[in-house]
């Protein structure tokens, strides 16, 4: 089944394939299918057409509820440090959707993001596609014109009837398996298991970053034909004060490496270690102790240094997210706090870290919570103040005389709270 799409009002630029980035994000927003279609079928049919299911030699696909976007960093970073060209997707950006499409580190041009739009506008013809689909197919179809080596995307949602699964893989990761996009994906972890590990391919290997996964993971995989290889039987990590202690195996040996305490989850390290070790692109050890102990990745936990305070901006968004949060940074002065309506709220407020004062803020935005919505999800909670905007809190919260805050809760609530900062004139940190 075909969607069709009509959006007349970008017709009289679409047509000569004019516009800029801006432009195009709205014609990409305003797409609006006729009919829903879950398969794949379109996606691959405009894909064929581009010539773009196989973007690199060696390509491998990232999925999972927490964990995507920093392990596919720190692989990244590891193969580019080897001298490899490397491209990531990833999902969603934080200011600019030129964040989605990387190559050895550096986000696309505006004029090559354009092109690649407008390549796969023509390529798809009366093919309808949605905001994503879209997106994705510009990504494959760049990376493909320009010979990388290696290309690291991930998955957008779910896994099996995600976009990104059109890519040809030689190694699929599930960094780990929580609830989160129940409407989509199911109400079960066993129901969420099965769409993300549905991207295991035959003889291909399978990473699993989770310890003790839903039961039905290992068979999804071997359904599939997939190698399958677990956090906690085939590699491990132990965050320790001072260290990372890491053991993982390429099948021929098995190797226990001491590492920094990383800026990113332990674990991730240790599932993008694995991964690239049943490769053969591993680094030495003394390399990836250098690039471990330097890698920070926008939106997990970045700081940014504002007249007497300091910040911590982090994308956490489900429970299982905001728990891990909790553990890394157990305590806070002051909370800056928004999120969607359709995430398990109440959940989220009760596992952030301790803290002394509360601002909540609501967010103008489809599936935005207004704080009034908020004030009731957390009539339970200490709150010390409620705003109309994240800008409104934040502008509240640094005239207070609490050093170390927090702001969480959604990628959109780190989106503004980033653009508040660049109009204040303080940059990221770190």
């Amino acid at each position: 089944m075909w969607l069709s799409c009509s959006v007349p009002c970008a017709k009289h630029w679409i047509a000569d394939m004019a516009g800029t980035v801006s432009q195009w994000i709205e014609y990409l927003e305003a797409l609006n299918p006729q009919v829903i279609d879950l398969g794949l079928e379109r996606v691959v049919a405009v894909a064929e057409r581009l010539h773009c299911r196989r973007p690199a030699p060696l390509t491998i696909l990232v999925g999972g509820t927490n964990g995507k976007g920093t392990t596919s960093a720190l692989m990244a970073a590891l193969l580019r440090v080897q001298g490899l060209s490397v491209g990531v997707y990833s999902s969603p950006h934080l200011q600019r959707y030129n964040e989605r499409i990387a190559v050895n580190g550096e986000y696309i041009s505006d004029d090559d993001l354009v092109e690649s739009l407008q390549r796969v506008e023509v390529a798809r013809g009366d093919v309808g596609l949605t905001y994503f689909e879209f997106g994705t197919l510009s990504a494959l179809e760049y990376f493909s014109r320009l010979s990388l080596d290696v290309c690291v995307l991930e998955i957008g949602l779910g896994g099996r009837l995600d976009a990104v699964n059109v890519a040809d893989a030689d190694l699929t990761i599930v960094t780990s398996i929580g609830l989160d996009h129940q409407a989509w994906l199911g109400d079960t972890l066993e129901q969420i298991a099965y769409e993300k590990c549905a991207i295991a391919r035959p003889g291909r290997p399978f990473v699993c970053g989770q310890l003790n996964p839903p039961g039905n993971v290992q068979q999804v995989v071997g359904e599939r034909e997939g190698q399958w290889y677990q956090r906690g039987v085939d590699f491990d990590v132990q965050l320790h004060q001072q260290s990372c202690q890491v053991e993982f195996t390429d099948t021929k040996q098995t190797y226990r490496w001491s590492l920094p305490v990383p800026h990113i989850p332990h674990h991730n390290v240790a599932t993008a270690l694995q991964s690239l070790a049943l490769l053969g692109r591993l680094p030495d050890e003394a390399t990836c102790q250098q690039v471990i102990a330097t890698l920070k990745v926008g939106g997990r936990l970045q700081r940014i240094d504002a007249g007497h305070q300091r910040w911590f901006l982090d994308v956490a968004h489900n429970p299982q997210a905001m728990s891990h949060l909790a553990e890394v940074l157990p305590e806070v002065d002051g909370i800056v706090f928004s999120a969607l309506e359709d995430k398990p709220v109440a959940e989220l407020l009760q596992a952030l870290p301790r803290h002394k004062q509360l601002l909540l803020a609501g967010l103008s935005m489809p599936r935005g919570l207004s704080v009034a919505q908020l004030q009731s999800l957390a009539a339970d909670l200490p709150v010390t103040g409620v705003f109309a905007s994240v800008a409104d809190a934040l502008a509240y919260a640094m005239q207070q005389s609490a050093q170390n805050w927090l702001v969480a809760g959604s990628f959109y609530t780190v989106e503004q709270a980033l653009n508040w900062f660049d109009e204040q004139g303080h940059g990221a940190a770190s």
